[in-house]
């Protein structure tokens, strides 16, 4: 019998890819910017005064009325403040001068909140609350404690990891046929209730669960549930702050069924980029590949709508430390940065697919600047009629983008079909590509290959 020690990284355990993130909120600056940049011909053409019109400007011209009311008074029409411009004797214009009807001039993320509420954020958010409530349960059940202590202590103050793959952490010996480690069916592998090596005395089946696994294991939907499992408290917290502040923000500006499709292939292309790159030996878990899907959207909308941001060059800087802190954090033992990387790439090219076109292009095309602004189809119809019309009259730079967001759906649609196709295939075969996920020292980077030893 040959036990396999898997798992010879100083963190002990299973890969924990949601810690890594620089935990900020997102900062919604752009309303500010938004509505000078929309308005301010408004509010110009809007804003006069009795003593600077032409009407009552000269005292000598020949136009002059008998007896002028408002020779004396100075209006000016305030298109920010709807309320201060109510008709009164002290204030009402010259006549032939009334000004147009109030403008609602309320800031975009106050209108958002109030139309948009975040559903998936929300559901999201309570149904990995509740796995990670059913994680502590059955760490408890199997060792009488919620915390993993032994073999050895969990960073993330949270179940094993053995426990964690019983559960449906990423784990490629579950996934797919590995020589010498799957077809040997002599061996021992750790138990979801192993403390101690001398406990490690389960098959490969019994360590998955799930149904358990055949000569050829095939869990491939280990790609999408460990993206609603946590690997301790510090890791849930951390997730939790950064998918409720920057996510809801994200979700109320493109919509519940955009951002949940970039949040879940976000999540699973970080697994899947995992999985072909990362050693066999370590078990992954966490949202951080779907979150850093929506890190990617909140850096591409400040790069396509720059000019609508208050401190657009302060918002670039922030972002960029940001990402370059949780890449930096991922080299670190027991992470696995390759999630972070998949999901990441991924938002930028769902991104580009679903956000609305830049600027530059909404200008140009006669586009509204805001996303407020935009008439929505209330019925089927109107949606049919939308669509037959959608391709006429265009500007070209309208067509363009068209272009570009088809190429990036087949760019995101060709990537997700590869990395299945190399893990099926044995996983990617890269000597170098190691180095993106940890640092050269201490023999980090040998970290969570399955090795075996004879008794």
């Amino acid at each position: 019998m040959a036990p396999f020690d898997y798992f010879s990284k100083k963190s002990g355990g299973a890969t924990e890819n949601g810690d890594t993130i620089s935990i900020s909120s997102r900062t919604d600056d752009r309303f500010n910017k938004n509505q000078s940049y929309e308005l301010s011909q408004i509010a110009t053409e809007n804003s006069y005064s009795v003593s600077n019109s032409g009407i009552y400007s000269d005292p000598y011209a020949d136009d002059v009325p008998l007896t002028n009311n408002h020779a004396s008074q100075s209006y000016v029409y305030n298109p920010w403040n709807p309320q201060s411009n109510q008709q009164t004797t002290s204030n009402m214009p010259p006549p032939g001068m009334m000004p147009p009807p109030a403008i609602n001039m309320s800031p975009k993320n106050q209108q958002m909140k109030k139309r948009n509420i975040p559903w998936f954020t929300i559901a999201v958010s309570i149904i990995q609350i509740i796995v990670f409530v059913s994680e502590l349960i059955v760490m408890s059940k199997y060792t009488g404690s919620i915390v993993a202590t032994k073999p050895t202590f969990n960073p993330m103050v949270g179940p094993s990891t053995y426990v964690l793959i019983h559960m449906g952490a990423r784990f490629t010996p579950c996934m797919q046929d590995i020589s010498g480690v799957t077809d040997v069916h002599t061996s021992n592998f750790p138990c979801p209730n192993s403390t101690t090596i001398a406990t490690n005395v389960c098959s490969l089946s019994e360590l998955c669960g799930m149904g358990g696994v055949s000569d050829h294991p095939n869990q491939w939907w280990r790609f999408i549930i460990p993206m609603f499992l946590h690997a301790g408290f510090i890791h849930i917290i951390a997730n939790m702050i950064l998918q409720i502040s920057l996510g809801g923000s994200i979700e109320r500006d493109i919509g519940t069924l955009k951002f949940g499709f970039v949040y879940i292939l976000s999540g699973i292309n970080g697994f899947l980029l995992g999985g072909n790159y990362t050693p066999d030996g370590i078990a992954s878990t966490g949202a951080s590949g779907a979150l850093f899907g929506i890190i990617a959207l909140s850096l591409l909308d400040l790069l396509l709508n720059w000019q609508l941001y208050e401190h657009p060059k302060r918002t670039l800087v922030s972002h960029l430390i940001e990402i370059a802190i949780s890449f930096a954090l991922g080299l670190l033992p027991g992470l696995d940065n390759f999630a972070h990387i998949g999901g990441f790439l991924m938002g930028i090219l769902l991104g580009l697919c679903l956000l609305r076109s830049p600027l530059k292009i909404r200008e140009r095309t006669g586009q509204p600047i805001a996303a407020d602004n935009y008439v929505k189809s209330k019925t089927l119809k109107d949606r049919f009629r939308d669509f037959r019309t959608m391709f006429s009259g265009r500007h070209p730079a309208w067509y363009l983008w068209v272009i570009v967001r088809l190429v990036m759906l087949a760019l995101a649609a060709c990537l997700v079909f590869v990395l299945i196709r190399n893990f099926n295939n044995g996983g990617g075969h890269c000597s170098w590509c190691k180095y993106l996920s940890c640092l050269p020292i201490r023999n980090w980077c040998d970290d969570g290959y399955i090795t075996t030893s004879s008794l």
